[in-house]
């Protein structure tokens, strides 16, 4: 008798979970789980805009240091406005005149999305006398879109990257008087992942020698 009533208390403390314990732990397991996938998701994001950000500092920082590259020893501004930014980087014939040759024309390429520097380059193979008669002098008030055209149509214009993944770029001076201006300012807006973020580079000539013409 006494066998028997211990061996029927062993079997009922065996019992398993009930229906709703199971469905209860399960609940409890899926909340658990969604908060963890919430945080591990937010902590993701808060992750990647900070890269992007770091991303976004380098470019600005670079962008900045290879536009004063070009404007700090520039001669002077000939064009600053949508359209693009015309440099006068040299006297290199020493004329105190403008040729096609030591000009810098910095404009945005749509298609590449990019900042770029286009300048004449000529053949290594053509002679002094060829380059120099190529090499076309022009009067201040030229429209350097054209030079540029005209040299590009003639397969004479090199194009190096200034700065990637740009939506848009407009150049401006302080006054309307851009020949006699050292500072110039880009308002660029960069492209990321999330929307455009806009940025503002500035840099003065170091010295400001119109040409006499």
């Amino acid at each position: 008798m006494t066998v028997t009533t211990n061996t029927t208390r062993r079997i009922r403390t065996r019992r398993g979970f009930t229906l709703i314990e199971t469905l209860l732990a399960m609940c409890i397991t899926a909340m658990v789980g969604g908060g963890i996938a919430t945080m591990m998701s937010v902590l993701s994001r808060d992750v990647g805009l900070q890269y992007e950000a770091r991303g976004v500092l380098i470019r600005t920082s670079t962008a900045q240091t290879r536009f004063s590259a070009y404007v700090a020893p520039s001669r002077c501004i000939l064009q600053a406005d949508a359209d693009g930014l015309v440099l006068w980087l040299e006297d290199a014939r020493e004329s105190d005149t403008v040729h096609a040759s030591e000009l810098r024309w910095i404009r945005h390429d749509a298609g590449m999305d990019s900042i770029v520097v286009d300048f004449v380059a000529f053949p290594d193979t053509w002679s002094e006398t060829a380059v120099a008669l190529a090499d076309t002098e022009h009067a201040s008030s030229t429209r350097w879109s054209d030079v540029r055209r005209t040299f590009d149509d003639l397969g004479l214009l090199s194009t190096a990257p200034l700065v990637d993944e740009v939506s848009s770029v407009t150049f401006r001076t302080p006054t309307g008087d851009t020949l006699n201006s050292r500072l110039i300012e880009a308002d660029i807006e960069l492209k990321t992942t999330q929307a455009p973020v806009p940025i503002h580079l500035g840099e003065t000539i170091r010295i400001l020698r119109p040409p006499t013409q």
